[in-house]
């Protein structure tokens, strides 16, 4: 016989797994050039194309050259794996400086509108804490300053 305590702990267990797992997806690569995976319900993602309410975020006005500059910084940064990476595109995965967790970052630029498109998600927790919105504005400033040191 089941005690329900031990039950309902197995319960909350189980569920527990279900909800991380399904937190701890990397976003689809996008189907096309033109658009990134949108944030799903959780407000532990931001999105310059699709993010409502405090899932938004403003694109990066950038330059080709800027783009060009933007991508090396983020190919000498320790804690940044590329996934993939092409003329208009890069995929990401950083790990956080404390707890080494994994955060998804989606990068598109579209030279028609000098813009760079980001979406940047945590794979863990119901909340980010901010950690996206701070790593987009942390990309803006890079772009705006020129500073890719």
């Amino acid at each position: 016989m089941i005690r329900p305590g031990r039950f309902i702990t197995s319960v909350v267990f189980v569920a527990a797994i279900l909800i991380f797992y399904g937190c701890s997806k990397p976003p689809m690569v996008p189907e096309n050039s033109r658009s990134l995976s949108p944030c799903g319900s959780l407000p532990n993602c931001v999105n310059s194309q699709s993010g409502r309410g405090l899932q938004s975020s403003k694109p990066i006005k950038a330059n080709p050259e800027q783009w060009i500059m933007l991508k090396a910084w983020i190919s000498r940064q320790e804690d940044w794996q590329i996934l993939i990476e092409d003329q208009s595109f890069i995929q990401a995965v950083v790990s956080t400086p404390l707890m080494k967790f994994k955060d998804d970052v989606q990068l598109l630029y579209q030279a028609e509108t000098d813009l760079i498109h980001v979406r940047s998600s945590s794979r863990l927790g119901l909340s980010d804490l901010g950690a996206n919105a701070n790593r987009v504005e942390k990309l803006r400033s890079l772009v705006i300053s020129d500073y890719y040191q």
